[in-house]
């Protein structure tokens, strides 16, 4: 009799054992999910990126298509080719964003090049993107481009084309490949001819007051594809250590854009007890081809920093032929990107909690209804080519299905290896899932209610063109 209630017992303890081990797995499996859901750096590719391979030369270069969105990669040292077709009536911009594994391991100086060459090998236009001093892993944009108007007399036929993406890393940087995200946008030429000289005023625009007033709350994107839509005003988000945040600005004809971002002081260690950290603060802003247009990098010593954006001239065609680089950049209307970065070295000095960040975003201006492209403008636009509207690329979308798909896909897994059906299991499950589901929903409320819309007296002269009244 004691055997076999001992080998009852046995039995029992088995299946209790095997529900202790498999509510294990799935509380590592959700604490896994919860980290992933916390890394400071995933970045939100296109949700529609087709996937291409880069060839080692110009032989087997497979094409891309203008108005669509690819995905690659490229190892360190590489030299990858692309072929795209091009027209002789629109300029062309051919973008690369390189996606470092998060925390891998980058060096003063590692950047990706990104060239625009003819059939002959001859270089059209090129753009480099470095870390710099900023030496930590984080997105990285470059965009090449084909002018018609204000580019010269080459690489103006029609024909087949190469995009060149080049990776440079020194001896100390990782290895392993960064991601790549590759688009192709067209810009055609305007209605009626363009200027031929840039307006005066462009040559040394004088940033407006920056925006003021009580912050509205605004969580930036990972991406370019989910930045968040912002107009006119001042928004406050937070940022941790290591982590990059996106936002969006629509700006029209006529136009400016400027910029001012604050950090706010550490709660512990401040006034330089803990010591400075070089170039802590990254900000810089992207053209809707996503080019960069002024950037600025800034120390931080535990107390708050706040940094200005070189002064943006109103958004113009002729913009095109000005000597100054941040005017030369601001030539067509559509979404401008503010790109922060905080070096994750802060962590180890400040901690991980996140400091705010606020953000005063202006757009000054009227804009302007007399210019217009002969053409489809794509993303060179506000409007019609929905640069009002929020957009989602897959890491958003996978964030999103994580709840429902990937720790529910999990669980199963679990439970069905396991063969367990004990209810304090599932009890458990339910409430990690319920915890994640309301975490969800209270992103996605953070992320839809801040949107910015303009009053209905304004709306004949544009969404963002006047401060709003708070």
């Amino acid at each position: 009799m004691e055997r076999r209630g001992t080998g009852r017992w046995r039995k029992h303890g088995a299946a209790v054992c095997g529900a202790a081990v498999a509510g294990t797995a799935l509380l590592s499996t959700a604490a896994a999910h919860a980290a992933s859901a916390e890394d400071p750096s995933p970045y939100a590719f296109a949700s529609d990126a087709e996937r291409v391979q880069g060839a080692a030369d110009r032989g087997g270069a497979q094409p891309l298509n203008s108005g669509s969105v690819y995905r690659s990669s490229i190892g360190a040292g590489q030299t990858l080719y692309y072929a795209v077709e091009l027209d002789d009536e629109s300029s062309a911009y051919a973008s690369a964003v390189a996606v470092p594994r998060f925390g891998s391991a980058v060096a003063y100086g590692d950047r990706i090049a990104v060239t625009l060459q003819d059939a002959e090998g001859n270089t059209c236009g090129s753009e480099k993107a470095s870390f710099g001093a900023a030496d930590y892993a984080a997105p990285l944009a470059a965009t090449a481009e084909r002018l018609i108007d204000g580019g010269g007399t080459r690489c103006r036929e029609a024909g087949t084309y190469y995009v060149v993406v080049q990776r440079g890393s020194g001896g100390e940087s990782s290895r392993a490949a960064w991601d790549l995200e590759l688009s192709l946008a067209a810009e055609p030429r305007l209605e009626g001819g363009a200027p031929s000289e840039a307006p005066a005023e462009a040559q040394d625009p004088v940033a407006p007051p920056p925006p003021t007033g009580a912050p509205e709350e605004a969580e930036g994107g990972t991406g370019f594809n989910d930045a968040r839509l912002l107009g006119h005003g001042v928004w406050q988000d937070r940022i941790r250590p290591g982590q990059t945040r996106f936002y969006r600005v629509p700006v029209d004809w006529g136009q400016q854009l400027s910029a001012q971002v604050e950090l706010e002081g550490a709660k512990s260690g401040g006034g330089g007890v803990l010591g400075s950290v070089p170039k802590a603060l990254n900000v810089s802003v992207h053209n809707p081809a996503r080019t960069t247009v002024t950037s600025v990098g800034e120390s931080y010593r535990g107390e708050p920093v706040d940094t200005t954006l070189e002064p943006m001239a109103a958004v113009a065609y002729e913009n095109r032929y000005a000597a100054r680089p941040e005017t030369k950049q601001v030539r067509f209307p559509g979404s401008y990107y503010v790109q922060v970065t905080l070096d994750p070295k802060l962590r180890q000095k400040y901690g991980d909690d996140g400091l705010a960040l606020t953000l005063h975003l202006g757009v000054t201006g009227e804009p302007r209804t007399d210019v217009a492209y002969a053409g489809d403008p794509g993303p060179f636009q506000v409007g019609e080519g929905g640069t009002d509207a929020p957009t989602s690329g897959s890491g958003a979308a996978d964030a999103d299905s994580g709840v429902g798909s990937g720790l529910g896909r999990d669980v199963l897994t679990v439970l069905a290896v396991a063969g367990i059906g004990t209810g304090t299991v599932l009890v458990l499950v339910l409430m990690l899932w319920t915890l994640a589901a309301r975490r969800l929903a209270a992103r996605r409320a953070a992320k839809e209610e801040t949107v910015p819309r303009a009053p209905k007296e304004e709306a004949a002269a544009g969404a963002y063109g006047a401060p709003r009244s708070r």
